[in-house]
């Protein structure tokens, strides 16, 4: 667990110098760096552990679990027929390896509420070093730390999580240090200027407000957000503006990033039609590209859903879109628990999951996103929370509930 929750908090400095080790590891992880090597040593583990008839070795078999492997072996297959190489699978790879070490280390709810606060708070301990990163670039945050876009990407899918924390925490003290944390990592957000990355957290918000508050949260939150575009010290208002106004010129770096996100939305459309099947290979988009739009230099398709259909063939992301489905089905059984305690808890980390989820997901039709280490470590523990909230499901049913309604705990019996 404590293995995990380290990898976890190191994530985002992942492209820091000191952390990298070597060029590769055997010829199969390119740019090996400390977390890889803690990703190796985690995944030793968990096989040891699986040897040994660890009851979470079921969970391989979980319908989520199971949609991933096929998607695993539906990229490989989409490379070797391609033939794009091992190294552009690797990465999934890199992916498959994490998958039993996340399922093994999370072992109890306990583990689980763990792993999600190592979540938040790894875009909380970088912020420092990334500040000292956009100063010294002198351009948005993120830079020389991540690509901002990204960056920003990621940051949408945790900042609910930290209010979650907070609305959980039943010490004041707690309950301010968690809203706090969430309030920096929005700014963290805006600091970013990232378009998609505020459209993102503002569906997040929106969602989150809307389920807690009902329509007074989801509209106060918009107003909110809207405001920041004002008050933040950022040009993330003016970037946002360009998308609606149409007859303002845009400075010339951002208009020929307009005209080139639609150059590759189309050209990612006519290339889907040109290899329906099985694609045009992993990491084969932006040398691709080129053909299909004109442009003198190749890119990504800056959406990842176009991509992954580009990439693997339209099978294989009808399998992408199963699973992300199937984990936001786990997710909403989970967000009706709240009999117990421990259901209570679920629920509010479920809901948390699933707003940053959907805002990851709208960010990603901006970027390409399938590649980010926190969506699969999010897939991967919704995996974990799903045995969790059938357990504390069964229990809420089975226990006797008393005139107010609540679940009445079984009394432990006296030891003798």
């Amino acid at each position: 667990m404590w293995l995990l929750a380290l990898m976890i908090l190191i994530m985002p400095f992942e492209a820091s110098p000191y952390l990298y080790i070597a060029p590769n590891f055997l010829g199969v992880f390119p740019d090996f760096t400390v977390i890889k090597l803690l990703g190796l040593v985690g995944f030793a583990w968990a096989m040891m552990r699986l040897a040994s008839g660890h009851p979470h070795g079921a969970l391989l078999g979980s319908r989520l679990a199971s949609l991933f492997l096929l998607f695993f072996f539906g990229v490989l297959f989409a490379g070797l027929v391609s033939g794009s190489g091992f190294l552009a699978i690797s990465r999934y790879l890199a992916f498959l390896t994490f998958l039993p070490f996340v399922l093994m280390s999370v072992q109890t709810q306990q583990d689980l509420g763990r792993v999600l606060r190592a979540m938040a708070l790894s875009l909380l301990i970088v912020f420092p070093y990334a500040l000292r990163q956009m100063i010294r670039f002198n351009d948005r945050l993120g830079v020389g730390l991540y690509e901002t876009n990204y960056f920003a990407t990621i940051l949408v899918l945790v900042i609910p999580l930290a209010f979650v924390f907070a609305a959980q925490a039943t010490v004041p003290s707690r309950r301010w240090l968690w809203t706090s944390a969430g309030l920096l990592l929005g700014l963290e957000l805006f600091l970013t200027s990232s378009r998609g990355g505020f459209l993102g957290l503002l569906v997040a918000g929106v969602v989150f407000l809307y389920r807690r508050r009902g329509l007074a949260g989801a509209v106060g939150v918009m107003a909110i957000m809207l405001l920041g575009l004002i008050i933040v010290p950022t040009d993330l208002g003016s970037r946002m503006w360009t998308v609606f106004e149409t007859e303002t010129a845009a400075p010339a770096g951002l208009e020929a990033s307009n005209k080139a996100h639609t150059a590759l939305f189309f050209a990612a459309l006519r290339m889907i039609a040109d290899n329906p099947i099985f694609g045009v290979g992993p990491l084969n988009f932006k040398s691709l590209s080129t053909l299909y739009t004109g442009l003198e230099q190749g890119n990504i398709a800056h959406n990842s859903f176009l991509e992954v259909a580009a990439e693997f063939g339209i099978p294989v992301f009808v399998v992408f879109v199963m699973l992300i489905f199937a984990a936001f089905h786990i997710l909403n059984r989970a967000t009706r628990l709240g009999a117990s305690p421990e259901g209570r808890d679920l629920a509010g980390w479920a809901e948390g999951l699933r707003s940053g989820l959907i805002g990851f997901l709208v960010a990603g039709f901006f970027i390409s996103a399938q590649y980010e280490k926190m969506l699969w470590l999010a897939v991967f523990v919704t995996i974990v929370l799903g045995r969790f909230a059938a357990e504390v499901r069964a229990a809420e049913l089975a226990a006797p509930a008393g005139d107010d309604g609540l679940v009445l705990a079984p009394v432990p019996e006296p030891s003798r």
